[in-house]
């Protein structure tokens, strides 16, 4: 399935609940999804700046969404493969309950890409919301089925966080005067302002 036409001003924005109770659990148990707006892709084999040319949503939006196959790395273990060629995906924080209907669903865990190779990888901006099912909010699906299939795919939010743009000249003075307000003087203030200290030491002589 390739990329659709949507229509004008549409945006994807949907809850943590939307993602886990709706799509993720109607794209495990075959449900019918009305707007097919997440494709599949196997994230741990490509790079996270390629993703965005995958994504099914408009270019503008600066988040993407994919159902991704959830690889092992171990054949009899539970952790997932989250290594690419170039870098890693490794968790950060806690996992936290997604819940519907006030009962837990699933499962969201955050994870940051790292250049290079464990434990010597380089952080980067890139960051991963991977959403996991735990249970059907689907009344028609057998436990024996969600088990065997809840663990087949996982619903990834993938986006970069926003570069911290560095402080101008003029900030960087505005910040020397307060810091001369709590009692801590920087040589930036004394550069900026070398007429202010001409003004103090004409009014002490006079």
């Amino acid at each position: 399935m390739g990329p659709m036409t949507l229509p004008p001003g549409f945006r994807f924005h949907p809850t943590d609940e939307e993602l886990v109770a709706y799509y993720l659990d109607r794209k495990i148990n075959g449900g019918i999804i009305e707007l097919e707006v997440i494709p599949e892709v196997d994230l741990y084999k490509c790079e996270p700046w390629d993703l965005p040319d995958k994504s099914f949503l408009p270019s503008k939006d600066m988040e993407w969404y994919f159902y991704s196959p959830r690889d092992r790395k171990y054949p009899n273990g539970s952790r997932t493969n989250r290594a690419t060629r170039s870098g890693y995906w490794k968790a950060t924080g806690k996992d936290r309950a997604v819940h519907s209907q006030k009962r837990a669903v699933g499962m969201k865990k955050t994870l940051v890409y790292y250049r290079g190779r464990a434990p010597h990888g380089i952080r980067t901006d890139w960051v991963m919301h991977e959403y996991r099912l735990i249970e059907s909010a689907s009344p028609t699906c057998t436990s024996t089925a969600g088990s065997t299939l809840k663990d087949s795919y996982a619903l990834c939010r993938v986006f970069k966080k926003n570069i911290v743009i560095p402080k101008t000249s003029r900030q960087q003075s505005v910040g020397a005067t307060v810091d001369q307000s709590c009692g801590m003087t920087t040589s930036v203030s004394h550069r900026r302002h070398p007429e202010t200290s001409e003004r103090m030491s004409t009014m002490k002589t006079s």
